[in-house]
């Protein structure tokens, strides 16, 4: 009998269609790299949601603009300081994305992909001069406020440092390809105007006639196909391309971060899932991510730190159902219940459980029969408020496949650091898949795994 004692458990997302090769699922939660400590990779889980403001209807978008949050909520714009909810204006549409873009006169430029207008602090009124186009998304450079034109590849300048008008010929077109343009995004005092299958870059250059102009070698031979999927984090921009690869930006040149399981997952997702897919970016405690969202579909997460993939999700969903800013810092996100802060000591998501995975990749042993004695996980225990019940669950998949019935663990009540969550007696399979679970109000860390087994000769 040949000795085995260790469980390829999960890193990153790594589930393909070939299960019986690969399973590895980090689901609200990640792994982290360390230096010191007995376990260099530590599975956290997610930061939660706290809530902050309860607010019904449906969210289009958040942004932070000098230390005030703007948000717009069905068909209504308010102002957030972190305490008081101020009604600003109502729009005439109360459902769709919006995007926002501000200047150094507090106004605001507002995109809800039927008109644009603006809040000049006072009221809400139309951009003069936009009868003859349709608005995409909204940016903002160096004073000027930009929105491309939807179902075209032209974009539109608002005048300096004033959103009130676009000049009927304060507009140019990116005219290296000829696809149309399907959102503008500012990082760096670089203009990406992304269309279906090419990006093309531009600058100010401080024209007379008009203040931008291309940059010809800076032409990205990749589209996208999620206008909302761009978001600038860690001196960089990430997105989604037409190709379904999410990239990032190293200068011009757009470099693959996916891998192919999430690649293979964003497959999986509908046609219109895609178009409506949506990016933020968040910090907390230092750890920054990439969140992707398919509404209603999937929510994947990238770790700029590792370079790791897990996913997200809400309470009984698919996705995680939540919207942040696209590349600016922002405080607060938004739910369906309401504003919301990310914090890294919440186990919970405004008060509801959530459901955090691990999955380890198949044991393999040559074809050969594996016979599972006992596994044990090395998570954090005896930290578990008096008031709350901390049990692990585990289920075992023998043939890499099929999961059986749940076992559960105690993880020790407050001050019972001794606790061994220990399983016996897991049965025999060819290709075993363990899974560890947990949804209780309590921390879940994962530093390591150990399955001492057997595998037959033949």
């Amino acid at each position: 009998m040949a000795k085995l004692s260790v469980v390829p458990f999960a890193v990153q997302e790594g589930a393909t269609g070939i299960v019986q090769n690969s399973s590895e699922r980090l689901t609200n939660r990640d792994a982290e790299g360390t230096t010191s400590g007995r376990s260099r990779i530590v599975r956290r889980q997610r930061a939660c949601l706290r809530s902050v403001y309860a607010l019904t209807g449906e969210k289009r978008c958040i942004e932070r603009h000098l230390g005030v949050h703007y948000l717009i909520v069905g068909g209504t714009l308010y102002s957030f300081n972190g305490t008081t909810l101020t009604t600003l204006a109502t729009l005439s549409t109360t459902s769709g994305r919006c995007t926002m873009a501000f200047n150094d006169n507090d106004q605001i430029l507002i995109s809800d992909g039927q008109l644009l207008r603006y809040w000049n602090g006072t009221t809400l009124t139309t951009v003069g001069g936009t009868a003859s186009f349709t608005p995409g998304n909204v940016a903002y450079i160096n004073g000027y406020g930009i929105v491309n034109s939807s179902g075209t590849g032209q974009f539109f300048s608002t005048t300096a440092d004033d959103f009130s008008a676009i000049d009927a010929l304060d507009f140019a077109t990116a005219e290296s390809n000829p696809d149309a343009l399907q959102t503008v995004f500012v990082d760096h005092n670089d203009i990406f105007l992304a269309g279906t299958s090419t990006i093309e870059v531009w600058q100010d250059t401080g024209g007379v006639d008009f203040p931008f102009q291309s940059i010809p070698s800076a032409k990205i031979e990749r589209g996208t196909a999620a206008p909302l999927s761009f978001a600038a984090e860690d001196n960089t921009v990430a997105f989604l391309g037409d190709d379904l690869i999410v990239y990032r930006l190293d200068a011009y040149r757009p470099t693959r971060i996916s891998n192919h399981a999430v690649e293979e997952a964003i497959r999986g997702v509908s046609a219109a899932g895609r178009a409506a897919a949506d990016a933020f970016v968040y910090t907390v405690s230092g750890h920054k991510f990439y969140t992707l969202t398919f509404p209603g579909e999937l929510t994947v997460q990238y770790n700029y730190a590792t370079g790791f993939w897990n996913r997200a999700t809400t309470y009984g969903k698919d996705s995680w159902n939540v919207i942040g800013s696209a590349g600016r810092r922002s405080d607060y996100v938004l739910t369906d219940a309401g504003i919301c802060e990310l914090t890294p000591d919440l186990n919970q998501d405004e008060g509801a459980d959530v459901v955090r995975t691990a999955r380890s990749a198949p044991g393999y042993a040559g074809g050969r029969l594996i016979t599972m004695q006992e596994f044990f996980a090395d998570i954090m225990v005896g930290r578990t408020a008096i008031d709350v019940t901390a049990e692990v669950m585990l289920r075992v998949a023998r043939d890499a496949e099929t999961f059986g019935n749940v076992r559960t663990r105690s993880l020790g009540a407050i001050g019972e650091y001794t606790t061994r969550p220990v399983w016996r007696g897991l049965g025999q399979g060819r290709r075993p898949v363990i899974e560890l679970s947990a949804s209780g109000n309590f921390n879940f860390a994962i530093m390591d795994t150990l399955l001492n087994a057997t595998a037959a000769n033949s």
